[in-house]
This record gives C-alpha cells, structure tokens and sequence, in this order.
C-alpha cells in the first residue's frame, strides 16, 4: 500500500478511492464570484485538477484503525452507475477488497456529511432489498445534516434523490447515530464540527502518542482554496459560514504544523499547509521524511 498508508503514533490511516472525475460543471458555475483567469496560476501549479474548463475530483474515503475500532470515513458515489458524471461507478468495495478488508469488519461509518458523493456506498441491494453495506457498523452523522438533506428541495436540487437508498434506510434499522456536536469515536480519533460546506459538516482530529493529523472532509474541496481561503463552490450551503470555517482551520494547521487530509485532492490526499512569498499554499505529499508517513 505504500505511500497510501499513514501512521499516526498508535493509528493507522489507509487512504481508498472509490473513483477520480472530472465534475461536469464548468469552473465559474461551479465557484461563483471567481473570474476563470483567476485559476491559472492554480492551473500552473496542480495541473492534475484541471481538465479544461472542469476540475477534476478524488472522490477519496479513508479507513482509520485506532484501539482495535476499524472505522471508514465517508462511502464516495455507490455502486453508480453515476450519470452525470459520465456513468462511472464506484471502486471503494474493490480497493477495500485489494487490501484484504471485509465489509463486516467495520465497526463504525463516520459520515463528514451527506452529499452524495460520501455517503453512495452506505447501503447496497440484495435480492431486491436495501441493506447496508457494513452489517456490523454504526454510521454516524450529523443532526443538522440529517435535517438539512431530509428536505425536499434540497434534494432535487441534487438533479436526483438519494436520501430514500443512502441514508433512511439506516434510520429505519436502527443503524444511524446522529450527534449534535463533536464526538469521540475512540480516545485517539474525535469527529468535530466544521459547518458551512452543509450545516451539519464535520472533520476528524487524529491525535494519537504526540502525533496528530486532521482529516477535513470538504472544507477544502480544491487546494487553490488553501491560498485563496473565500472562494466557495456552489455546493457550499453557508458562503459565510464556510469561508470563516476554512480560515480558522487553515490558521490552526499552520500554527500546528498539521499534516493535512484531503478527500477530493489528488489520491492519496495527504500533504502541508506551507507558505511562500507570505501566502499559503497545499504542499501534496511530504517534502522530507516526516513522522508517521511511510514511504
């Protein structure tokens, strides 16, 4: 597994992709207020983003081990296929599977937030019923976002439902843990609130033997936003909201000196916050041999 494998004092984080897309919305419907010419030095320095006039996207999840828990970090698009984005389907069973994890040993689905593209392969169907994809889980998201997508407008606002195969069925078994705030999913892994991308969005804080790692779900969603803190998409619910969470997380990674994770940045979607000429800027990957991060 390679560089795809992080270790974090006793934690170990292994970085899977259910796909890599070119989302079909051109780049200035998709970031509103943001002039095209303004993405050509982010053109010039993450060429692998772009294709054309569109960005490309890791639809990234992560498996993280911590004190005998095995917990998956968002679910990408689904078993698809995924129509607007050109019919692809989602590889995370088959990258799960190429590192020897079955479904059944997850013990816990931490939800960032319930955009499709995180929560696709919460469920699957089986002899014409909807069950889910980890048996022994307990997913785990927030009530502001529960709310939020339960709404039919927003719903078709995402060109398609998805709420009726991805998430309510995990309501009716009794199978979705939904949270108000932060919460520990073990002493070394903690889901904490980062809203404005969804109300109910959220982060993870991997702390573990004086090592700490911060997966940021889609507070970032492309790395000219590490430079540029308020540009927000269109999928952003709360540009205000979202624009001061950005910030200050982006402050507290910098002081720190947080290694950063980024699921829909360039697999594996581990890097540094770094400044140059007085901006900051994504640093993929490790320049120097750093701790925790095999080679």
């Amino acid at each position: 597994m390679g560089g795809y494998v992080m270790q974090v004092g006793g934690v170990e984080i292994v970085a899977l992709s259910d796909m890599n897309c070119t989302h079909p919305i051109p780049l200035e419907e998709m970031w509103p207020g943001v002039p095209l010419e303004a993405w050509q030095p982010f053109r010039e320095r993450y060429p692998d983003t772009f294709d054309g006039e569109r960005i490309r996207l890791e639809i990234g999840c992560y498996l993280v081990r911590s004190q005998g828990q095995t917990i998956l970090i968002d679910t990408g698009y689904g078993p698809g296929p995924i129509e607007y984005i050109g019919g692809l389907t989602g590889q995370l069973m088959a990258d799960l599977a190429a590192r020897d994890v079955d479904p059944e040993e997850v013990d816990k689905v931490f939800l960032s937030h319930l955009h499709l593209d995180h929560v696709g392969w919460n469920t699957i169907e089986e002899d014409g019923a909807v069950v889910p994809t980890f048996p022994n889980a307990r997913y785990i998201a927030h009530e502001a976002d529960l709310d939020y997508f339960r709404r039919p407008e927003v719903q078709a606002s995402a060109r398609y439902y998805y709420m009726h195969r991805t998430v309510e069925p995990l309501v009716d078994k009794g199978l979705l843990d939904v949270v108000k705030g932060d919460v520990d999913l073990t002493d070394e892994v903690r889901g904490f609130h980062t809203p404005g991308h969804t109300p109910g969005h959220m982060s993870v804080d991997v702390t573990s033997q004086g090592e700490r790692v911060i997966i940021e779900g889609d507070v970032l969603i492309h790395p000219a936003q590490v430079t540029e803190e308020t540009w927000n998409s269109r999928f952003d619910t709360d540009f205000e909201t979202g624009t001061a969470t950005r910030i200050k997380l982006l402050e507290q990674i910098e002081a720190e000196n947080v290694t950063v994770v980024a699921c829909h940045f360039p697999a594996p979607g581990y890097g540094r916050v770094v400044r140059e000429g007085g901006r900051r800027y994504w640093s993929a990957g490790l320049e120097k041999p750093r701790r925790g991060v095999q080679p």
